[in-house]
């Protein structure tokens, strides 16, 4: 599977069709600072109980660490997801 970001959005994508998205954020990057917003999550409906929203979101703060980044998460899956994973805690803005 390949991993594409943009300015709106964070995308898994399968080897095969590296143009169509099995699982996507939707995010929107705060301009001049290093926050995103990660806004809400996809997954295809016959990719769905895969694991690929989890998959996904690590991938996610995968990248945002190593571009030194700060995520806000308003999607109520991510939240759950974060509530379950401290380990990026010190990655996001949590109001």
């Amino acid at each position: 599977m390949q991993q594409r970001l943009t300015t709106d959005s964070f995308n898994l994508l399968t080897t095969k069709d590296a143009l169509t998205p099995i699982a996507h954020l939707g995010i929107k990057k705060i301009p001049a600072k290093k926050i995103y917003l990660l806004e809400y999550t996809w997954v295809s409906f016959p990719k769905r109980h895969q694991g690929l929203a989890e998959q996904l979101i690590t991938a996610f703060m995968q990248e945002m660490k190593l571009q030194g980044c700060q995520v806000l998460p308003l999607c109520p899956y991510a939240k759950k997801y974060f509530a379950q994973h401290p380990e990026f805690n010190h990655q996001l803005i949590i109001k």
